[in-house]
């Protein structure tokens, strides 16, 4: 399933509509392909709200984004909308209503509210599945983001019943008011980057995540649709680049099934690298985060590419090709057997 990536605008709080526009066909061209707006926020200018709203949803539809809008009981169903999220206030009755007034779109359950005995209700109101989705809340308020553990086990409930849940990050480069406190879905996700935030909701299984904020930069939107379907991403941090640096950036390699205690192992490494020169580079000790590549003098090894869990004593049959940021080096308990990753190398670290 392709992780879908969105951005967010909000009609009437204050960004002209060009601007919005703009940002939406700049996002479209990077590779975006879904819009957040909410229909409810108290901030909303009314009359601004009203004129944004119809050219914003058109141009989205134009442009082949599917438009999500954050929707409460008692309103209209707005037009140009394809896909409803339905806060909370919908009954089982009124959620399998819509689905037959409105069966060429999509509706979209809030999945960090959503329980099991409410999505029992559902499929004994007769709501096709096949046609609902799951989007979690953002959090503007600081230190009332979600954890991973109650993100991963609403997200389980919801695949039990064959929903879908994607998930918000955090820009740092433009933030919504009236907080301006980053509208992220984790708290820990509240001070990360785009990039890392997206890589790690992608890791824990999302199926779609947008930049929360309305203000992102383009760097920020291109970060997130870096995000490659089932590949972890990883910065590396290299000393000098060598001409095996661009080999390594080519590849996407898969962890061993087997979790050894103090490296991660890859399966196909060595076949990758079996015709390739690989330098002796001067050796040194082994520190979290570092990734090693195994050399000539290591025999039928030679090609053994590894991540360093721990600290490693100095070895002449072990080359360091670099190291993950420390920001990063979380994301390597994503990195269990079975996993495909890929590294994106930088030039930035001295000796």
């Amino acid at each position: 399933m392709t992780v879908h990536k969105g951005i967010s605008l909000y009609p009437g709080l204050g960004m002209s509509l060009d601007e919005m526009l703009q940002r939406l066909e700049e996002a479209a061209g990077l590779g975006v392909d879904r819009l957040f707006l909410s229909f409810h926020i108290p901030e909303t200018d009314p009359a601004a709200f009203e004129c944004q709203v119809a050219p914003l949803l058109a141009r989205a539809r134009d442009l082949g984004l599917a438009a999500v809008g954050d929707l409460v009981p008692g309103k209209p169903v707005p037009d140009n909308l394809p896909c409803l999220r339905l806060d909370d206030g919908f009954t089982p009755d009124r959620v399998a209503e819509l689905q037959r007034d409105y069966p060429d779109r999509t509706l979209v359950l809030n999945a960090s509210a959503v329980t099991e005995s409410q999505l029992e209700a559902l499929q004994q109101a007769q709501v096709d599945f096949g046609r609902v989705e799951a989007l979690h809340n953002f959090y503007p308020h600081p230190h009332t983001g979600i954890s991973v553990p109650y993100f991963l086990k609403q997200n389980a409930l919801l695949r039990r019943y064959g929903i879908s849940s994607g998930a918000f990050v955090a820009s740092q480069a433009g933030k919504r008011g009236p907080l301006h406190e980053g509208l992220p879905t984790l708290e820990q996700d509240r001070h990360r980057s785009v990039s890392i935030g997206a890589r790690q909701l992608a890791a824990l299984g999302a199926d779609a995540i947008y930049i929360g904020d309305d203000g992102p930069s383009s760097e920020e939107v291109e970060a997130l649709c870096r995000l490659e379907e089932g590949v972890l991403e990883l910065t590396l941090e290299v000393f000098q680049w060598r001409p095996c640096h661009d080999i390594l950036a080519t590849h996407v390699y898969e962890t061993r099934p087997e979790e050894a205690e103090e490296v991660i192992r890859t399966v196909n490494s060595r076949a990758l690298w079996k015709e390739v020169a690989i330098p002796e580079i001067p050796f040194r000790r082994c520190h979290p985060g570092d990734v090693t590549l195994d050399n000539g003098r290591y025999g039928r090894y030679a090609g053994e590419l590894e991540i360093c869990k721990t600290e490693l004593p100095a070895d002449k049959r072990v080359d360091v090709l670099g190291r993950i940021p420390a920001a990063e080096q979380f994301l390597l308990q994503y990195l269990t057997g079975g996993k495909k990753f890929r590294f994106r190398p930088v030039a930035r670290l001295t000796r």
